[in-house]
C-alpha cells in the first residue's frame, strides 16, 4: 500500500478517531503505554500489533508522528492526546491495513516514600546499639519485561533505610548487609517477605506512602569450622554469545536440603570462594534478582575435603535449566509451586499476544480469570490467589485466537 495513503489515512482518523476505520483481513493496530518515571512527559509505546505488518505510523496527536515499532515521544505539556497507530503489510496478493487511537491522559505522576528498617534477629541493625553494620536495599519496579531495578541505597543510622520519589506500582524489596558487616556471616540478604529467594517473596504495591517495610534478615544455620573450601566461578548463561563472569553475584552455601549457612560475592572474575568449610553435604547456589540459578550438590569427605574450578551457572530463563525436549507450544513457568498469596507467571513470546489465563478447580469449575496484551519478550505476569482454599487446581494460558494453550497444576497453600 502506498505509504502516502497511509500518512493521510492516519491523520484522518487522528482527526475523526470515533469514525469506521477500514479494515482488511490479515493484521490488527494495538498498543499499549507507559510513562516514563523519570520524566512524565515522556511516554513509552509497545504496539501490540498482530499480522503480517511491514509499517508502522504513529500520530501522537501534538503534530509529531514516528514510524518505528515501540517509540518513545516526549510531549510538549501535560494534557490530553489522541494517539494513533496505523498498521500495514505491503504484500500485493494480502495486504493489510488497520488503525487504531486512544485517548492519553500526559499528567504528572504521584511520588511516595517507602522506609523500613532492616532487622538483625531482634532488634534492627545499630539500634539500639551501634554494632557498626553497614547495609544496602535495592528497588525492582515490575514492568512489561519483567523485574527492573530502579533504585538503591547504602544505610546505617538506626537500621532505617529509605527511598523516595517512588512511583504508582509492583515493586520487589531486597536487602542485606555489606561484606565488612561484622554480622555479615550471620545474617543472608532478605526480600520484603523475610524470605531468602525472590521467587518466595512478596509483592510491594506502592499507591501511598509506606513507612514499615521491615525486613527480617534469614539467620544462616551455625556451622563448625573445617579444613576444606569450596572455590569456583559464577557466569550468566546468555542466549547469544555464550556464558559471562559474574561479578558481585551473591552466591549461598547451604546444607543438602537448603538450608542456608551464609552467602559470599563474586570478584571482578566472576570467582567465589568459601573456606574453613568441614565435611558434609552440600548445596550451592545463586540467588540474583529475576535470574534463575542451577544448584550443585557437593559432598565433602576426609578423602576429599575440598571442592575446585567449580562452574555455577544463573540463566535469564528457567528454561536454561528445563528439559530442552519439553513439548510445550511456548515456554510457560509458575512459581512458587506451592503458592500461599501471588503466583508469579513467567512467559516467553516470539511475537506480541493477548494471553488468557483461566484458574480451575477439579471440578472443572472456573475461579479466576485475566487478561493481558503483551509484548514479545521473557515476561512476566503476577495473580492473585490469596482467596482460594488449599487445593491442587489447574491454570490454563492461551492466546486469544487459540494458536496454543498450555496447561499447568499448581497447590495453593
Amino acid at each position: 500500500m502506498n505509504r502516502q495513503i497511509i500518512f493521510l489515512l492516519s491523520f484522518f482518523f487522528a482527526a475523526f478517531p470515533t469514525m469506521a476505520q477500514p479494515t482488511w483481513k490479515g493484521c490488527e493496530a494495538s498498543f499499549t503505554y507507559q510513562q516514563d518515571a523519570g520524566n512524565h512527559l515522556i511516554v513509552n509505546f509497545t504496539s501490540t500489533s498482530t499480522g503480517n505488518i511491514t509499517d508502522y505510523f504513529w500520530n501522537f496527536g501534538d503534530g509529531s508522528t514516528s514510524s518505528g515499532e515501540n517509540p518513545s515521544h516526549a510531549f510538549p505539556f501535560t494534557g490530553e492526546f489522541t494517539v494513533c497507530l496505523t498498521v500495514s503489510g505491503t504484500d500485493s496478493l494480502n495486504p493489510c491495513f488497520d488503525s487504531t487511537c486512544m485517548t492519553l491522559h500526559v499528567d504528572i505522576l504521584p511520588q511516595y516514600n517507602i522506609g523500613g528498617l532492616l532487622f538483625a534477629g531482634n532488634y534492627p541493625i545499630n539500634n539500639p546499639v551501634s554494632t557498626g553494620d553497614v547495609a544496602f536495599a535495592y528497588l525492582y519496579k515490575f514492568e512489561p519485561i519483567g523485574l527492573v531495578p530502579v533504585d538503591s541505597v547504602i544505610f546505617d543510622t538506626l537500621g532505617y533505610f529509605w527511598f523516595s520519589g517512588v512511583t504508582e506500582g509492583k515493586y520487589f524489596l531486597k536487602t542485606g548487609l555489606l561484606e565488612s558487616s561484622p554480622k555479615f556471616s550471620e545474617y543472608l540478604p532478605a526480600y520484603h517477605g523475610d524470605c531468602l529467594l525472590w521467587t518466595d517473596a512478596d509483592t510491594l504495591n506502592v499507591n501511598q506512602n509506606i513507612y514499615n517495610v521491615n525486613i527480617y534478615m534469614v539467620h544462616g544455620t551455625p556451622m563448625s569450622p573445617g579444613e576444606g573450601y569450596i572455590r569456583g566461578q559464577l557466569v550468566m548463561e546468555q542466549s547469544i554469545g555464550g556464558s559471562v563472569p559474574m561479578e558481585k553475584g551473591q552466591v549461598v552455601l547451604a546444607d543438602e536440603k537448603g538450608n542456608p549457612y551464609f552467602c559470599t560475592y563474586t570478584d571482578s572474575s566472576g570467582e567465589f570462594f568459601f573456606e574453613d568449610v568441614p565435611p558434609g553435604e552440600y548445596q550451592i547456589f545463586s540467588e540474583y534478582t529475576a535470574r534463575f540459578s542451577e544448584k550443585l550438590d557437593l559432598l565433602l569427605d576426609d578423602d576429599d575435603p575440598s571442592a575446585d574450578s567449580l562452574e555455577l551457572r544463573v540463566y535469564a530463563a528457567i528454561s536454561g535449566i528445563n528439559d530442552p525436549a519439553s513439548t510445550e507450544p511456548v515456554h510457560v513457568v509458575i512459581f512458587p509451586n506451592p503458592v500461599n498469596t501471588f503466583m508469579r507467571i513467567q512467559i516467553s513470546l516470539k511475537y506480541p499476544e493477548h494471553v488468557q489465563a483461566r484458574v480451575y478447580n477439579q471440578m472443572g469449575q472456573l475461579l479466576r480469570t485475566a487478561d493481558w496484551q503483551l509484548p514479545a519478550g521473557n515476561l512476566q505476569q503476577e495473580l492473585n490467589l490469596e482467596s482460594l482454599p488449599p487445593a491442587l487446581y489447574l491454570i490454563s494460558l492461551q492466546d486469544i485466537h487459540s494458536n496454543w494453550r498450555v496447561l499447568k497444576k499448581f497447590v495453593k497453600k
